[in-house]
C-alpha cells in the first residue's frame, strides 16, 4: 500500500529570513545556525514555536519518511501561525510568492516523495487567483492551502470567488487548515477567547472554526458552482462529527432530507489524532472511512506515532486500510490538478 501523509508543513529558508525582519508577531528569531524561535500571532496559542531542521531541511524530511515507512507527503504552509491575517497585501504577496517558488524547488529535488499546495493571501484575492493558476501551470502543485476562516460563512466563501473559479478550472485540491483569514474577508471571528486554560480555549476555538467551515462547504449552496474541487479539513473536521447526529435529528424534525450525504462531500484528516482515538472512531462512523485521509501534522510531531495509533485504533482492518489508502486514490483522481 502506498501511504501519503496529507497533513505536513514546511517553512522555506526565505520565509524564515523575511519573517526575521519583523518586530511584531508573527516574527522569527534565530537561536543558532539551524534553530529558530517562531513568535506566533495568536492570543491564546503557545506564544513561541521552536523551529528546527525538520521544518526546513529536505534531507531531514526524506530521512523521516524512510524511517517511518511513509511513501509521500503533501506539504502546506502552516496557517496556524497567523501570518496571513497580520500582513498587508504587499508583504503577503512577497512572502507567499517566494515560499511557493521555494517549495516548487524542494519538490523538484524529490518529485516521487513530496507533493505541494500553494500558500495564498486572503488579503489580495485577485493576486491569489493568479498565483493558484501559476501553481498549477508552472509549479506543479495540486492546489492550495487556505485558512478555515475563509469559509466561516457563505459570505466569506463568496469573497474568495476568484480563487474558487481558478480551482474549478484546474480541479484543485483545497486544504483548509487552522486559522482565520485576513480581516478584509467577511465574518471573521474577532473576539479573543478567554485566556485561562489557553491551550484548551484555542482548541475549542479552532475546532469550532473547522465545524463552521464544514457547514459552509456541505450545507450551503456556496460551493455548488465548483463540483470539481476537492476539499480537505484538518483536525478531523473539528467538532462537527460530535454535532452530526444532532444536525441530522434536527433536520429530519424540520422536514429536511438527511444531511449526512452532504456532510460527506469533504475529506477530513487525522492530524489531531495523537491523543484522541475516540474522535477518529466517531468521525469514521459519521463520514465513513473513505472520507478520512491519513495526516500526521509533521514536523510538529513525528509521523510514526500517528500511523501506529491508526493501526492500533480498534477500527476494522478494512477501515484502517481504507484510511491509509485514501490518499493514493485521491491523488489518482486529481490528474487535471497535477
Amino acid at each position: 500500500m502506498s501511504i501519503i501523509d496529507w497533513h505536513t508543513h514546511w517553512l522555506s529558508p526565505r520565509a524564515l529570513q523575511t519573517l526575521s525582519a519583523r518586530n511584531t508577531a508573527p516574527y522569527v528569531r534565530a537561536k543558532d545556525d539551524s534553530h529558530y524561535e517562531f513568535f506566533v500571532n495568536s492570543s491564546v496559542l503557545v506564544k513561541t514555536l521552536p523551529i528546527g531542521p525538520s521544518f526546513f531541511d529536505g534531507p531531514t524530511r526524506i530521512a523521516h519518511l524512510d524511517e517511518v515507512g511513509i511513501d509521500r507527503q503533501l506539504i502546506s504552509w502552516p496557517t496556524t501561525l497567523g501570518v496571513d491575517p497580520a500582513l498587508d497585501a504587499a508583504a503577503s504577496r512577497e512572502l507567499f510568492g517566494q515560499y511557493n517558488d521555494d517549495l516548487a524547488a524542494l519538490i523538484a529535488q524529490y518529485p516521487q516523495r513530496l507533493i505541494g499546495v500553494a500558500a495564498l493571501s486572503t488579503s489580495d484575492i485577485a493576486w491569489s487567483a493568479r498565483e493558484l493558476e501559476r501553481a498549477h501551470r508552472e509549479l506543479g502543485f495540486i492546489g492550495a492551502v487556505l485558512p478555515a476562516g475563509a469559509f466561516l460563512s457563505a459570505k466569506s466563501a463568496a469573497a474568495i470567488t476568484p480563487i474558487l473559479e481558478v480551482a474549478q478550472k484546474y480541479g484543485s485540491h483545497l486544504y483548509l487548515h487552522t486559522g482565520l483569514a485576513h480581516p478584509s474577508v467577511p465574518d471573521q471571528w474577532s473576539h479573543a477567547p478567554a485566556r485561562e486554560a489557553g491551550t484548551a480555549r484555542w482548541l475549542l476555538e479552532s475546532t469550532a472554526q473547522f465545524a463552521s467551515a464544514w457547514i459552509t462547504l456541505a450545507l450551503s449552496d456556496a460551493l455548488d458552482p465548483y463540483p470539481d474541487v476537492s476539499f480537505q479539513l484538518a483536525m478531523l473536521g473539528g467538532v462537527l462529527p460530535y454535532l452530526a447526529a444532532s444536525i441530522e435529528a434536527r433536520g429530519l424534525k424540520e422536514g429536511l432530507p438527511s444531511q449526512l450525504p452532504r456532510l460527506r462531500r469533504v475529506y477530513i484528516d487525522t492530524g489531531v489524532l495523537g491523543s484522541n482515538l475516540g474522535a477518529l472512531k466517531l468521525a469514521v462512523d459519521v463520514l465513513g472511512a473513505e472520507h478520512v485521509l491519513f495526516g500526521s501534522d509533521y514536523p510538529l510531531g513525528p509521523s510514526g506515532p500517528v500511523l501506529a495509533a491508526i493501526r492500533a485504533s480498534g477500527l476494522a482492518p478494512r477501515q484502517i486500510d481504507t484510511i491509509l489508502g485514501n490518499g493514493a486514490q485521491l491523488l489518482q483522481r486529481l490528474p487535471r490538478a497535477a
